[in-house]
């Protein structure tokens, strides 16, 4: 009898996701040691399945919110988290990323699941600041006292450092090179 495998992808703090192949019925923390990013001691890490997009949900009149997006305990089994149906995992030492998202003199927050891409940021920050839908897609992130402006499929688990757990961001009008 052969176990079924599946392909993974593995986010985590500074790195680009890694695929890896895994048996439906492996325990989740042996996988993620295999892979090099979770070691045997590991203490303190939060572990993320699929892409959290609660914010894009988050009600007009909530401050400061935050993600409810949990954790899962790293022995379970894969078929017990649901991977193959998610295939992502994020692994993560912050809880949440807290983010500022600054615009025309204002500045919005929220606490994001580390498993939460920058398009559902850039998503929460134009409805935060009211943006006319119809110019709204004109607008993205981009770092504080930066030009990068990180893809929206890119997770904030992998750009936040787990030392401060937060990010800072401008929501600038995107500059499109004329050709």
């Amino acid at each position: 009898m052969t176990t079924e495998q599946i392909e993974i992808f593995i986010h985590s703090e500074g790195a680009k996701p890694q695929v890896v192949a895994a048996a439906i019925d492996e325990v989740l923390k042996d996988v993620l040691i295999r892979s090099g990013v979770l070691s045997a001691d590991a203490v303190d890490v939060y572990v993320y399945i699929g892409e959290s997009d609660e914010a894009r949900h988050e009600a007009d009149d909530v401050d400061d919110g935050e993600d409810q997006h949990a954790s899962v305990d790293l022995t379970q089994r894969l078929h017990e988290v649901d991977l193959k149906k998610h295939r992502h995992v994020h692994v993560h030492k912050c809880r949440r990323v807290a983010v500022a998202v600054n615009f025309a003199g204002k500045t919005k927050r929220h606490r994001f699941s580390p498993a939460a891409s920058i398009g559902v940021a850039a998503v929460w920050a134009r409805r935060k600041f009211h943006l006319d839908p119809a110019t709204a897609a004109e607008y993205v992130l981009q770092l504080c006292g930066t030009t990068d402006q990180p893809r929206p499929d890119k997770h904030l688990g992998e750009l936040a450092k787990h030392h401060d757990c937060a990010l800072c961001f401008d929501l600038v009008k995107e500059v499109t090179p004329q050709g």
